[in-house]
């Protein structure tokens, strides 16, 4: 074979279909295998909210309930921190205080399901109430303060007045 005789399009790129693998046809027998995929239990909030007490308590966090009753003594927050949390949503409450990796490694251990976000009541954003605007300058009050204020001023200013004119006179 010389130099001559190689295909020249040796290098040309394959079409896509080759580069493909074969569609995956499934197969009965390995579609009845049993696999060791935990099946989640949905709480909700209320039943969630009963177990409340150093006894039995539960937390919500991420979506996800855990139930923490083991881990009470050991939390280095305290117990109380922990129970404070209970019959709400806890998520803001564990992210504000930077829990570490192996904090949340631990978490899995206490997993018992997930919580039903319906459940959940939404985050009211506060708005004040709308009220008229306020001007100050405009008010009865105003003119008050500042007559309490210029009445015994304008006073303090004639007698200093009378006295320097009195004494004038008299010398």
């Amino acid at each position: 074979m010389g130099y001559d005789e190689f295909d020249y399009d040796w290098w040309a790129p394959l079409p896509p279909s080759t580069y493909a693998p074969p569609p995956r046809r499934l197969d009965p027998k390995l579609s009845r295998r049993k696999t060791k995929t935990k099946i989640s239990t949905v709480f909700r909030l209320e039943e969630v909210a009963k177990h409340n007490s150093k006894d039995d308590c539960w937390l919500i966090i991420g979506g996800k309930v855990y139930n923490v009753t083991k881990f009470l003594e050991d939390h280095p927050g305290g117990d109380d921190v922990l129970l404070s949390s209970t019959g709400k949503d806890a998520t803001d409450d564990f992210e504000d205080v930077g829990h570490s990796t192996t904090a949340r490694a631990m978490m899995d251990e206490y997993y018992v399901g997930d919580i039903d976000a319906t459940t959940i009541p939404t985050k009211v954003k506060y708005t004040p109430p709308n009220q008229p605007h306020y001007n100050q300058d405009k008010t009865s009050e105003f003119i008050i303060k500042i007559l309490q204020f210029l009445v015994p001023l304008a006073i303090l200013g004639l007698a200093v007045a009378v006295r320097i004119y009195t004494k004038s006179e008299s010398a």
